[in-house]
């Protein structure tokens, strides 16, 4: 991970913390509700966010809601069902390849604990535990392959786990050079449980799962990708749609969907300003795989 990147997120994150607490967000779920290891949180911080809140509406049908007062001009995003995540402003740093970042928090029961334990286990520390008032505490961390991610621990509980939604995260994988060491990191930091996904509709990945829920996948970093991190996947219903409007609005697409993954049911997309997301349709390729 480049110098820039990191900075770009440790940032973004104050800003975030921030803004959170300029806007009392409230509960992310029900009071005594624990899914441990479930990501249960996403912000993405843009030097546009105007152009953000575009594209990305444009594409999954996402609403925006401002805070008047809010820091960073922080809004939140929702779909039918309820809370995504959060858009904020942040600067690009000088030289930085992109001006959008996305940033994925993990649920944990006590985030002071998890700072404890990430510098020994390899990782670091990146901004300290802080308490956002009616939201928990949350901090940022960097693992020792270099990904950025995030934990919270949710005061008023986390989300119920359950079906997802369409425009909802469905899946993250981490794609990092050492996928065995990146996974035995996070299953000590966070108690996932792992197995190994079989050789089939997808590229064989390591699975990271708590409470008997996969919850992300851990594959080697491909070639050309300039450094490790964590891609959230949403749920959409109709990729070759989702895809079009997707150029429409100004992105590219970075994967395009292969016959051989997911069948042809998964892309990878980066918005107008780098910010990379995965899509799948996992309805039509439950479907597919029902026919095949």
């Amino acid at each position: 991970m480049s110098i820039d990147r990191r900075h770009f997120l440790v940032a973004a994150f104050a800003s975030a913390s921030a803004a959170a607490q300029g806007l009392a967000p409230g509960p992310l779920g029900q009071p005594g509700q624990r899914h441990p290891g479930r990501f249960v949180w996403f912000d993405l911080a843009t030097d546009d966010p105007d152009s953000a809140r575009a594209f990305y509406g444009s594409v999954f049908g996402w609403r925006f809601r401002r805070v008047p007062d809010a820091n960073a001009g922080y809004t939140l995003i929702e779909n039918d069902d309820g809370r995504v995540g959060g858009v904020l402003r942040q600067a690009r740093p000088p030289q930085a390849p992109v001006g959008s970042r996305w940033l994925s928090l993990i649920s944990v029961p006590d985030a002071q604990r998890s700072a404890r334990l990430v510098p020994q286990l390899g990782g670091q520390e990146l901004v300290a535990p802080a308490e956002v008032p009616g939201r928990g505490t949350h901090a940022l961390f960097r693992d020792p392959q270099g990904a950025v991610f995030g934990v919270l621990a949710a005061s008023g509980g986390d989300p119920p786990d359950g079906p997802v939604s369409e425009g909802e995260v469905f899946w993250l994988d981490l794609l990092t050079p050492d996928p065995a060491q990146a996974a035995a990191f996070y299953a000590a930091l966070i108690g996932y449980d792992l197995s190994e996904n079989e050789a089939g509709v997808l590229p064989r990945r390591r699975i990271l799962s708590s409470q008997g829920i996969a919850r992300a996948g851990v594959a080697a970093l491909p070639a050309g990708v300039s450094g490790p991190g964590w891609l959230p996947y949403i749920l959409v219903d109709g990729l070759a749609a989702a895809l079009r409007r997707a150029l429409a609005a100004g992105g590219r697409v970075v994967l395009p969907p292969r016959p051989q993954w997911l069948h042809g049911q998964l892309a990878v997309i980066a918005d107008p300003h780098g910010g990379v997301t995965g899509l799948v349709d996992w309805w039509a390729a439950q479907a597919k795989e029902a026919g095949s």
